[in-house]
């Protein structure tokens, strides 16, 4: 068996990186109660980390309020103006931790709808994200597919969105839609570029291996593109631990290809790597079922030393997409 991880794009994006940094800190310097305003990422063996650091979680924007005084950290997705609201009322030390590019997309938002846009945005209704965002609006709309966008009514101004985890082929077929919709159309996405670069590398592996393994979260729109991407080359498979890993995907000489969703913390890819490594080794004895142990192996083939899949993306191509 062979082992192929994504080399650049795989695992905690800059802001779940930002965000988790800022929970640690936050914990680590703050007496009292420490809350997240929801899931801080779409991870949940992340989030049982945090529970076990007494990081719980207070859902202000529902109506939820704390026995007694302490910090709440607002999750990487954002959350909308009343979240915001409810917490200075109830005394709370309000830490943002929202992703830079998601405040740019809301204040996107506010500017646009100010500039008598009809806005709209594409993406998951009922998800974190796409709720905060649309929140800061007055008459914004969600659509979740193209479909729902051709059902929409005619509007005289028509600003698109997207969220920022969003296929960014599918973002451009729905504004084809709002656009023959509209007299005057303003497309206004912004796809994450680290989602759109891992999305890229991802194919490429993929393109290279017999089967591909995406680990994330469940509930982790970013992980579930990854998974829509590279099935379009290989059979693909999300699994959030390596309790969902299944010894009949793979073969003694299987090429597998590893990349991670951006809330899935280096240690998960690790051990979902040795996992798999054990897997192959039973294959190949005759014997099936996998083994969780972490240790030099699995870190080896987190570097590519067990790599003799197909090359990712060129290094100077990264360099020059990073810029």
């Amino acid at each position: 068996m062979k082992i192929h991880r994504a080399p650049r794009f795989s695992g905690f994006c800059g802001g779940v990186k930002r965000a988790w940094s800022i929970a640690m800190r936050t914990r680590d310097n703050t007496e009292g109660p420490v809350f997240v305003s929801g899931e801080l990422i779409n991870n949940d063996p992340a989030m049982r980390a945090l529970e076990a650091k007494e990081i719980g979680i207070l859902r202000v924007g529902e109506d939820e309020s704390p026995t007694q005084p302490g910090t709440l950290i607002m999750r990487a997705h954002g959350e909308g103006p009343r979240s915001f609201e409810r917490a200075k009322a109830l005394g709370l030390n309000v830490v943002d931790a929202t992703c830079g590019i998601v405040k740019v997309v809301q204040q996107k938002a506010v500017k646009l709808e100010d500039d008598g846009y009809q806005v709209i945005l594409y993406g998951h209704r009922n998800h974190p994200e796409a709720r905060a965002t649309i929140a800061y609006t007055k008459r914004g709309m969600i659509v979740e597919s193209v479909e729902e966008a051709e059902a929409l009514p005619r509007f005289e101004r028509v600003a698109a969105l997207a969220q920022t985890t969003a296929l960014l082929s599918e973002y451009e077929r729905v504004c084809e839609v709002l656009k023959a919709k509209s007299e005057v159309f303003e497309n206004q996405g912004q796809v994450c570029a680290w989602t759109k670069m891992a999305q890229d590398e991802a194919e490429e592996v993929a393109a290279g291996c017999d089967v591909m393994i995406v680990v994330g979260g469940r509930k982790s729109a970013n992980s579930h593109r990854l998974v829509e991407v590279c099935g379009q080359r290989v059979p693909s498979y999300l699994v959030e631990t390596v309790d969902d890993l299944e010894s009949w995907w793979f073969t003694a000489d299987s090429v597998v290809g590893v990349t991670a969703g951006a809330s899935t913390r280096e240690q998960d890819v690790l051990d979902v790597i040795e996992a798999i490594t054990a897997i192959g080794a039973r294959h190949g004895d005759g014997t099936h079922g996998s083994g969780v142990a972490v240790g030099e192996r699995a870190m080896a083939a987190s570097r590519g030393h067990l790599s003799i899949g197909p090359p990712g993306i060129p290094p100077d191509r990264l360099e020059e997409e990073v810029r």
